[in-house]
């Protein structure tokens, strides 16, 4: 099941200089098997910008994950 923005956020952290959910594509008829986020790295990643495009079964952790490390790539 697809996760929320907020609970992505949440995952990635609440706190100033914590990575940032800019934008979440949620465009109706789009694939429902991924997600895609826009993602800012904040004083985490300084400068780092991102599109990260995500498996919508997995969980907000795993998700959390995967843009940090797109993050960092």
């Amino acid at each position: 099941m697809a996760i929320t923005p907020a609970a992505l956020q949440t995952a990635l952290g609440v706190k100033i200089g914590d990575p940032l959910v800019m934008r979440a594509d949620e465009t109706a008829g789009s694939d429902a098997t991924k997600q895609e986020w826009l993602v800012h790295g904040r004083g985490t990643v300084p400068g780092r910008v991102r599109w990260v495009v995500c498996t919508a079964s997995d969980n907000a952790a795993t998700q959390a994950a995967a843009c940090l490390a797109a993050l960092r790539a």
